[in-house]
């Protein structure tokens, strides 16, 4: 998916920066410390806390089980936590170095190590965020086909977040893929002198149009692209599950070009929604059998969705819209 020589030219690092901070949950960026503990059959023997203020290596206190690593990164007062037995800390090198290739891509590499990771989440090695135990573990191979899938060769995909105020541009990015590869990195600074960064912000919703023909003259025909405020952008972070469709419905984002994949999954989210609030509100007046009977037809219709190949992620075999409800509220404050 990265080309293993990706270009990354007229970076702007201010939306570099202020990208990465829209990326990860608040409370890693209040408190961006976290610990390595290393244990010894459950006990801990080592601990190390890195990151802002690190205090380096200190006497662990007691844990009163690797499931409690939530509350022990509290009594630790750092925001991330791993946990692993030091048997494992061998193994685990062994068994990654073992799989990796030079003919693997940075990205088919990680996947490999997360994939290694994750068999021995909970049986060894514990992480708070309990991140191993929700994110899959996925192959390359359907991971490219569904980019291939979804997004076609030669063409750009595109984000801008504009501040509140719209004074100007809070973070950008463009992309373009070629040959199944994203093969270049930039920011709104390749086109700033074609369309000058506070006229966009100013009014958006009409100029972001001469943002489109400009990546077009300068990187390739856009396939996505996504205009929105900041605000916005959080509260589809923290929201209920038809927050993007919502706003995208009030014009509050503009989606440009909208394939019809992604057009399909903002009605589906908008209906499931309605559906949901139309359900709580008739579920006292139904038997439960009845109830159940509904569920396990939904279930069904859905399940026969993906393995129909209809579903836009169904090469994957888990839904990232699923995932990602799960993972929401760390983006809380």
């Amino acid at each position: 998916m990265l080309a293993p020589e990706l270009e990354l030219a007229d970076l702007d690092a201010r939306h570099w920066r202020n990208g990465w901070r829209l990326l990860v949950p608040p409370r890693v960026l209040a408190g961006p410390r976290w610990a390595l503990v290393v244990l010894d059959g459950g006990r801990p023997i080592k601990c190390v806390i890195a990151g802002a203020g690190a205090r380096g290596s200190i006497d662990p206190p007691p844990l009163a089980s690797p499931r409690a690593l939530a509350a022990y990164a509290k009594q630790l007062g750092v925001a991330a936590a791993i946990a692993i037995e030091r048997r494992l800390i061998g193994e685990l090198s062994t068994e990654i170095e073992g799989a990796l290739s030079l003919e693997h891509g940075g990205v088919e590499q990680a996947l490999l190590a997360v994939r290694a990771l994750k068999r021995h989440a909970g049986r060894g090695l514990w992480t708070e965020p309990p991140l191993l135990e929700l994110v899959p573990a996925l192959s390359h191979e359907p991971l490219q086909r569904t980019f291939d899938l979804l997004v076609p060769d030669r063409s750009a995909l595109l984000a801008y977040v504009i501040e509140d105020d719209r004074s100007r541009v809070h973070a950008s990015i463009i992309a373009t893929k070629e040959h199944g590869e994203i093969t270049r990195v930039s920011t709104h600074r390749a086109i700033a002198e074609l369309i000058p960064e506070a006229t966009l912000a100013r009014d958006w919703e009409t100029r972001y149009r001469r943002v489109l023909e400009a990546v077009e003259d300068r990187f390739a025909r856009p396939a996505i692209g996504v205009f929105l405020e900041r605000a916005t952008l959080i509260k589809v972070l923290t929201g209920p599950s038809d927050q993007l469709a919502r706003e995208v419905t009030a014009k509050r984002i503009a989606i440009d070009p909208a394939p019809a994949w992604l057009l399909g999954l903002l009605g589906g989210a908008a209906v499931a929604a309605m559906a949901g609030r139309a359900a709580s509100a008739l579920a006292s007046m139904l038997p439960q059998a009845t109830r159940d009977r509904a569920s396990a037809l939904a279930h069904r219709a859905q399940t026969a969705m993906k393995e129909s190949g209809a579903h836009p992620f169904a090469l994957l075999g888990f839904d990232p819209l699923e995932l990602w409800a799960q993972l929401k509220h760390h983006y809380r404050p």
